[in-house]
């Protein structure tokens, strides 16, 4: 069966791709062949002019909107430090307190 699947879904393409490997092929004309820098401009070049232009959009907002962690604006590190501070102590007397009342559950729990 699975022999069967992989020879049948390995034929398909084949079959579609049929009239390419015709040898007497009346289709449209190929046209002139592309030299080497063209070939180059287009598998190379616009690649990587759409990656720079991508790269300038996502970078652009940070570049006009500033750094956000400058003091003139209100940042300051005594304050972020006990800020932080505040939520440990509050998220630690937390923990304590669903231990103390079940005993099982979560990360430590007993089974």
């Amino acid at each position: 069966m699975r022999a069967g699947t992989v020879a049948a879904l390995t034929a398909v393409p084949l079959l579609a791709a049929g009239s390419a490997f015709a040898t007497d092929f009346q289709g449209e004309d190929a046209g002139p062949r592309l030299s080497v820098l063209a070939t180059i401009g287009i598998f190379v070049g616009i690649p990587i002019a759409l990656f720079l232009v991508i790269a300038f959009l996502v970078m652009l907002p940070s570049w006009v909107k500033g750094d956000s962690n400058r003091t003139e604006i209100g940042w300051d590190v005594k304050s972020a430090a006990k800020t932080e501070a505040a939520a440990e102590d509050k998220s630690g007397d937390e923990a304590k307190a669903g231990a103390a009342s079940s005993g099982t559950g979560g990360a430590s729990g007993n089974w």
